[in-house]
């Protein structure tokens, strides 16, 4: 199974690097048979990887590897641009600010600034989290269409990270209605005990949520409501600042 895996990946290497191969090709760069190339090849077409234009046609990069090209960029622009908000962020809200983005059903932590609070929180254990147990999670899931969101989470097992954790589809949509109702997204002890979180989306020029700004705190100095409400309207200038950054 990893020696199929291996080649595959070799397989997805080669094509990217020289724009296109035919099956031929392919079985003499990687010294197989042209029946399991072709078994290789297909395997990548389907996922996504690789596409063929014309049957019998050469192989070339498909849709696949084009959208992680695009979201890795997009994770070094996003970074570039916003760093530097975000750190002032940190700076007058004296808390550990986060700036994530979606990938599929999880997020993923771009960069990190602790705050200067003598109580604070370190970076995050979890580079990569669940959106669903997750404040910036669920602020970018909130922006998903309904159908969308759908195709991605119901019917699907959801991870428990900790006891409190959304455990269901049912507990998902109802709080994704929470979220859009009033504009932000919190969390209180699902992703690490003691911890909470409220999160943003920042959107861009078109409107589309491409990132989330997530501030996250020791429980105390989130367990009230009136807490939430207002860290809530001391982090929305930033992300206004980052929505301009997008569209200058």
């Amino acid at each position: 199974m990893l020696l199929t895996v291996d080649r595959a990946l070799q397989l997805v290497r080669l094509v990217a690097s020289r724009g296109e191969m035919s099956l031929t090709e392919a079985a003499g760069a990687l010294q197989v048979s042209p029946s399991m190339a072709h078994r290789l090849l297909r395997t990548c077409t389907e996922a996504g990887y690789l596409r063929q234009d014309v049957r019998h046609g050469p192989y070339r990069v498909g849709p696949a590897l084009d959208q992680i090209a695009v979201d890795v960029a997009r994770g070094s622009t996003l970074t570039e641009l916003l760093h530097g908000i975000l750190r002032h962020a940190a700076d007058a809200l004296l808390e550990t600010t986060s700036l994530a983005v979606l990938e599929g059903r999880n997020i993923r932590f771009l960069v990190t600034e602790e705050g200067a609070h003598l109580i604070r929180i370190a970076r995050p254990i979890r580079k990569v989290t669940p959106a669903h147990a997750t404040a910036a999670g669920r602020a970018l899931l909130a922006d998903l269409p309904d159908d969308e969101l759908a195709a991605r989470f119901r019917g699907v097992d959801l991870e428990t990270i900790q006891p409190g954790t959304i455990q269901d589809w049912d507990q998902l949509e109802a709080e994704i209605g929470k979220v859009r109702a009033r504009g932000w997204a919190i969390q209180v002890g699902e992703a690490q005990p003691g911890l909470a979180a409220l999160a943003m989306s920042v959107r861009d020029g078109s409107g589309h949520a491409v990132a989330a700004v997530t501030v996250t705190v020791p429980y105390l100095r989130l367990s009230r409501a009136e807490d939430a409400r207002n860290l809530a309207v001391r982090l929305r200038p930033f992300v206004d600042q980052m929505e301009r950054r997008l569209v200058t």
